[in-house]
C-alpha cells in the first residue's frame, strides 16, 4: 500500500488568504463538483450547434429550451454556491470552500449565456427588439437585473480585488443577497405560487436559517466543543430534508428538460 501522506501541502484558499489543508479525497471531490458545471453547456450544445448550422428548427428549439435548461441551471448553481458556507458551519469541513468562487463564476457564465441566447432567439415569444426580450415584462427585468448584479461580484472574486477594496470588499460581495432576492422575485413573477417557486423557497430556507448570526455562532460553538450532538443531528436532518424537498424536484426538472434539449426535442408549449 502507498504510504503517501493523506493531506496535501497547505495552500491559500479563496477565503481572504486563509491557509487550509485539503485531503487527496477532497481534491478529487472538488474536481467532481467542478465537472458538474459543464452539464448545462453540454445539454444545450446540440441545439446551439444545430442553429449555427442553419437547421430550420434550430432557433425555435433554443427558444423553447433556454429558460428551462440554463435558467434552472443558473439557480441550482447559485444554490450550491450558497450551500458552501452552511456546510462549513455544520461540519467544519474546509476542502470544499474553493467551490464558492468557482460556482459563482460559473453561475455568471451560465446566466450570461442564458440572457444572450434569450435575447437572440425568443422573438417568437416576446416580439419586438432585443430590449423587449430581456426587459419587456417585469419578470424579465428581474431576471436581467439578477444577471447584471453578478458582474461586480465576478469582477471582485479574486484576491487582488479583495486587497484593493479592503474593508469595502465584503460590502460588494453582499450583493449576493440582493441577487438571491431578485431571483426569487423573478420566479414569483414568472410562476406565481406554483411548485417551482415554492421549491425555490424551500431550498433557500435552510441556507437562510444557517446564515442567521445567532444560529451560525451557536452551531459553530457547540460543534467545536463537541456538545449538543443529538440536537445538532436532529436539526441537520430537518434542514437537509427541507433543502432536499426543493433541490430534488428542481434537479429532476433540469434532467427532464435538459435531456429533451440534448436530443433536440424540447417542449414548445
Amino acid at each position: 500500500m502507498s504510504t503517501e501522506r493523506a493531506y496535501s501541502t497547505s495552500a491559500p484558499s479563496d477565503l481572504g488568504g486563509e491557509r487550509i489543508n485539503r485531503s487527496s479525497y477532497g481534491t478529487k471531490a472538488v474536481w467532481f463538483f467542478r465537472a458538474l458545471l459543464l452539464i448545462p453547456f453540454v445539454l444545450m450544445a446540440p441545439e446551439v450547434i444545430s442553429a449555427l448550422r442553419g437547421s430550420p428548427d434550430g432557433m425555435a428549439n433554443i427558444s423553447a429550451s433556454v429558460a428551462d435548461v440554463l435558467g434552472t441551471s443558473t439557480f441550482l448553481i447559485f444554490i450550491m454556491m450558497l450551500a458552501v458556507t452552511p456546510i462549513y458551519t455544520m461540519t467544519g469541513w474546509r476542502w470544499h470552500t474553493v467551490l464558492r468562487r468557482d460556482y459563482g463564476i460559473a453561475m455568471f457564465a451560465v446566466a450570461g449565456t442564458d440572457l444572450t441566447l434569450a435575447a437572440i432567439t425568443t422573438g417568437d415569444t416576446f416580439p419586438g427588439t432585443v430590449l423587449t426580450r430581456i426587459g419587456g415584462h417585469t419578470f424579465l427585468v428581474a431576471g436581467t437585473l439578477s444577471t447584471l448584479l453578478l458582474v461586480p461580484l465576478v469582477v471582485t472574486a479574486n484576491q487582488p480585488a479583495q486587497r484593493w477594496l479592503g474593508r469595502h470588499w465584503k460590502a460588494v460581495q453582499r450583493l449576493t443577497y440582493v441577487v438571491w432576492v431578485t431571483i426569487l422575485i423573478h420566479l414569483f413573477l414568472l410562476f406565481g405560487l406554483s411548485a417551482i417557486f415554492l421549491e425555490a423557497v424551500a431550498v433557500s430556507m435552510p441556507l437562510v436559517i444557517l446564515r442567521l448570526p445567532w444560529v451560525r455562532h451557536w452551531w459553530t460553538a457547540v460543534r467545536r466543543r463537541g456538545s449538543r450532538r443529538v440536537l445538532r443531528a436532529v436539526a441537520a436532518i430537518a434542514l437537509v430534508g427541507i433543502f432536499g424537498l426543493g433541490f430534488v424536484p428542481l434537479a429532476n426538472e433540469l434532467a427532464v428538460r435538459g435531456s429533451a434539449a440534448f436530443v433536440q426535442k424540447p417542449n414548445h408549449d
